[in-house]
């Protein structure tokens, strides 16, 4: 048991008969994994993330869950879920599902996630000491129902529960100095994996008190232990790693009989905008001298639309509108260059980085072949691309439809992603 905190949660009478929620924790920065958010891989064509969750959904008595998200990645983290998790998860009954922004520790994104879903239960006339919360990594994917059920059965009885799997290493105390200072027998020792579960209320005022006196652990069960009381333990599984290093994900796809998704992606963008006087000539960043300029809700910039829709629907993050919607003030205006450089940050946080880009531009006048080489200077710049990895080509519709009588311009992009998680 960990050392005495100076206050203590007390237990509530056991068993709980109350139902159970899902706290799922995906706001780490994936540091030891490297470039993009690992619980965004996929395996086969779904992510880690929803491979981790997929589980608890088919089990009895899940009253509500909430995911977190590193905070700017709200949209990715939802994205990263398929349409079948989200719909169910939507359809919990009577709390339903909630994506709450994380922090830069575990153990407050935790906290949060605890507030988030002891709110939900309060409003739902539940009480938080009558109910369960399952605590489970993001990363996680191969997590058996089997596991779930008896973490949360222990769980009812006992208050807390940390499924444990047996040290196959043997384990030794390292010194500062680089000596080995002892040579514990590793028949006392085990690996802590989730979900781990406890009664709801007390780990939440654990969580509250770790916060108050900045004590701080890599997991739940150690908060339980300090503030509440001891820990049940189960034995874990071996199939239910935790995807932490990049070469963990090639384990993770066999142990899932599956194959690693695809390295490669394309997406496809196309935008059309009225040509107007007194606007701007702009493409991808470039101003085109010109008597008449694109009508927008931001600055108009046809080309680099229709590019950030073909990274976007590549990353399968969505189109523009979704990120940069016309019916928000915040972007009329908007400098287009800038709204590439946010879509290329997301889609690079996702795990893609971009190889090439192919662009055709389409309007009767002015030419564009003395404008072409700064306009891929422009793009490749604000895209952080080798610019002989872009190409524009313009087009004319010979006089045909809005496009060939000088009413509008038009635009199509194509990108090729590779995948770097």
């Amino acid at each position: 048991m960990a050392d005495p905190a100076s206050d203590s949660v007390p237990l509530p009478a056991l068993p709980v008969a109350g139902p159970w929620f899902l706290l799922v924790t995906a706001a780490g920065t994936s540091a030891r994994y490297g470039a993009g958010k690992k619980e965004f891989a996929l395996i086969g064509d779904r992510s880690l993330l929803d491979l981790a969750i997929s589980p608890f959904l088919d089990l009895s008595g899940l009253a509500g869950a909430t995911l977190t998200a590193p905070a700017g990645l709200e949209r990715e983290t939802a994205a990263a879920l398929s349409i079948e998790t989200s719909t169910r998860l939507e359809k919990l009954a009577p709390c339903g599902f909630s994506i709450v922004t994380g922090a830069s520790e575990r153990r407050d994104s935790v906290r949060l996630g605890l507030e988030e879903l002891a709110a939900r239960a309060a409003a739902a006339g539940i009480s938080p000491y009558d109910a369960l919360v399952l605590v489970h990594d993001g990363a996680r994917p191969r997590v058996s129902a089997a596991l779930v059920r008896a973490t949360e059965a222990t769980a009812r009885t006992k208050g807390a529960c940390v499924p444990v799997t047996p040290l196959v290493d043997t384990p030794k105390l390292l010194g500062a100095d680089g000596t080995v200072l002892e040579h514990p027998g590793r028949s006392r020792f085990g690996g802590a994996q989730t979900p781990q579960a406890f009664v709801l209320g007390p780990l939440l005022e654990a969580h509250r008190l770790a916060a108050a006196e900045n004590w701080d652990c890599t997991d739940d069960a150690s908060i339980w232990d300090r503030y509440v009381g001891p820990v049940a333990w189960i034995p874990g599984e071996r199939d239910n790693l935790k995807v932490t290093y990049r070469e963990d994900l090639a384990a993770a796809s066999a142990r899932a009989g599956g194959i690693p998704a695809p390295a490669l992606r394309i997406g496809e963008g196309w935008d059309i905008h009225r040509l107007v006087e007194g606007r701007k000539l702009l493409l991808g960043g470039t101003e085109i001298p010109f008597e008449k300029g694109e009508s927008g809700h931001s600055d108009g910039d046809v080309l680099w639309h229709a590019v950030i829709d073909a990274l976007f629907g590549a990353a399968s993050l969505g189109d523009i509108g979704s990120h940069f919607p016309p019916s928000d003030p915040g972007w009329k205006d908007a400098d287009s260059s800038e709204l590439a450089r946010t879509a290329i940050a997301l889609v690079r946080r996702s795990g893609w980085e971009p190889v090439n880009l192919d662009t055709t531009v389409t309007l009767e006048r002015p030419r564009l072949g003395p404008f072409r080489d700064r306009i891929c200077a422009s793009m490749a710049s604000a895209l952080g691309m080798d610019v002989r990895a872009v190409s524009v080509k313009a087009k004319t519709k010979e006089g045909l439809d809005s496009v060939g009588r000088g009413e509008a311009i038009e635009a199509r992009a194509i990108v090729l992603l590779v995948r770097t998680v």
